[in-house]
């Protein structure tokens, strides 16, 4: 086996970034046969401080193709509660009631800096569950708590903790309900 040259590398920063990664300059990269380009590869980290660089950009052959909404809106009758619950599973509950329990969720999604997903994922846990078992008033924001934090795990990276979402609530909702 013929002896490697010590591999040099140029370390370059990206605008935003806070790592620097060293890329291999042209003099340092070695041909293996078996491995074409193997010089070529970085598995460096690059971390940005920006905080909405997560986000993918539009699709714009997704959003003009029609056969998407099609598609979208057939599932959807998967993922719709399938009755009027305040008719038929919950007697103490009123429509305004709801309103008023989602509207404090999604004040809690918006100063929270959640994800776009967590808030419509928790109002389809949370209709899920009235149209499931019958509840009492007093526990409409622990299920809104509940679902909240269940949505935030399944969405986001960090997800909301029982105690901020119990101070969200003025403590009317212990750390230990919502566990």
């Amino acid at each position: 086996m013929a002896p490697q040259a010590a591999a040099t590398t140029t370390p370059v920063v990206a605008a935003g970034a806070s790592l620097v990664a060293n890329i291999p300059t042209a003099a340092s990269v070695t041909h293996h046969p078996a491995m074409p380009g193997i010089g070529h590869l970085s598995c460096e980290e690059i971390i940005y401080e920006e905080v909405d660089n997560k986000f993918a950009e539009p699709d714009r052959h997704m959003i003009s193709d029609a056969r998407v909404i099609q598609n979208l809106i057939r599932l959807e009758r998967l993922t719709i509660p399938p009755l009027n619950y305040f008719v038929s599973v919950q007697q103490n509950i009123k429509p305004n009631m709801r309103k008023i329990v989602t509207t404090w969720m999604l004040e809690v999604c918006e100063e929270q800096k959640c994800e776009e997903q967590t808030f419509p994922l928790a109002v389809n846990f949370f209709d899920r569950f009235l149209c499931a078992l019958p509840i009492q008033r007093h526990h409409l924001q622990l299920l809104g708590c509940c679902t909240l934090l269940l949505a935030s795990k399944i969405r986001q990276c960090q997800p909301l903790t029982v105690d901020v979402l119990s101070a969200y609530t003025d403590h009317a909702v212990s750390p230990d309900q919502i566990r």
